[in-house]
């Protein structure tokens, strides 16, 4: 650790009122320094936001910090991407995040999860699609970039119909596919979810799947933005209407 990093550290352990955001982004600090600052975190009551983004802290360092939230209900955002975060680092995430009744006290209030950018894959992402069935405190899950497939757009796509608290899911850069948005139409559909933001850009869906969307979204009023961008839709007409409906359901939440 460089001197800027232990005078962080020291901040931390003194529980400085005026440190509500630790940002160490991009400083490839690896998993034993990761693992020794979150640590520092356990009796910490004011750091709200972990950017942690791109620090090669891998698994050992995201199960370090799924300690952390067990006893920290302070944190409400971590952003993590760029990390090496494959599904074990994954698991331990969605473990601390489910929230059965029986043991709330050791349960993350997060709000805000990024891990986007790791290695998650659709074993990584079962994990957490299964973690949003009994979570009530996330509102924005981003899985960009993770190799994800339609495997991972079924799971996440089941465990939403009884989520009421997720309102933006961000999955661009994956390989979704049509089978996929198909899947997260049908929970779209279903009106169920809270979600009012997906990212569904650069997922190579065609016009087959973008038309199941825009089937989804006229029964649905919750939702005012779809990113499709960077897909393989040639069917311009299907895009304004997804679009038309979309600016319905905008001017509907500002009444």
């Amino acid at each position: 650790m460089n001197i800027r990093q232990r005078l962080l550290l020291r901040r931390i352990r003194r529980d400085d009122k005026s440190l509500t955001e630790i940002a160490l982004i991009d400083a490839k600090i690896g998993p034993a320094a990761t693992c020794k600052l979150v640590q520092a975190l356990k009796d910490n009551t004011h750091v709200k936001t972990l950017w942690l983004a791109g620090n090669n802290m891998g698994d050992e360092g995201s199960e370090a910090i799924a300690e952390v939230l067990k006893c920290n209900h302070t944190i409400r955002q971590a952003i993590l991407s760029v990390n090496g975060i494959g599904p074990a680092g994954a698991l331990a995430l969605a473990s601390v995040l489910e929230q059965e009744d029986d043991d709330d006290d050791e349960k993350a209030v997060l709000e805000v999860l990024c891990v986007g950018g790791n290695n998650l894959g659709d074993k990584g992402a079962a994990f957490l699609a299964d973690m949003l069935r009994t979570n009530a405190s996330l509102i924005e899950l981003w899985l960009r970039d993770n190799n994800l497939t339609s495997t991972s757009a079924t799971a996440l796509a089941q465990n939403l119909q009884s989520n009421v608290a997720l309102q933006e899911l961000w999955l661009g850069g994956n390989e979704l596919g049509d089978e996929g948005a198909t899947s997260l139409a049908a929970a779209i559909h279903e009106g169920c979810c809270a979600l009012s933001v997906l990212d569904l850009s650069n997922n190579g869906i065609t016009d087959v799947g973008a038309r199941t969307l825009l089937e989804a979204l006229a029964s649905n009023h919750h939702i005012t933005k779809v990113d499709l961008s960077g897909n393989d839709i040639t069917d311009d007409e299907i895009l304004r209407n997804i679009n038309s409906l979309l600016e319905k359901n905008q001017k509907r939440r500002k009444k």
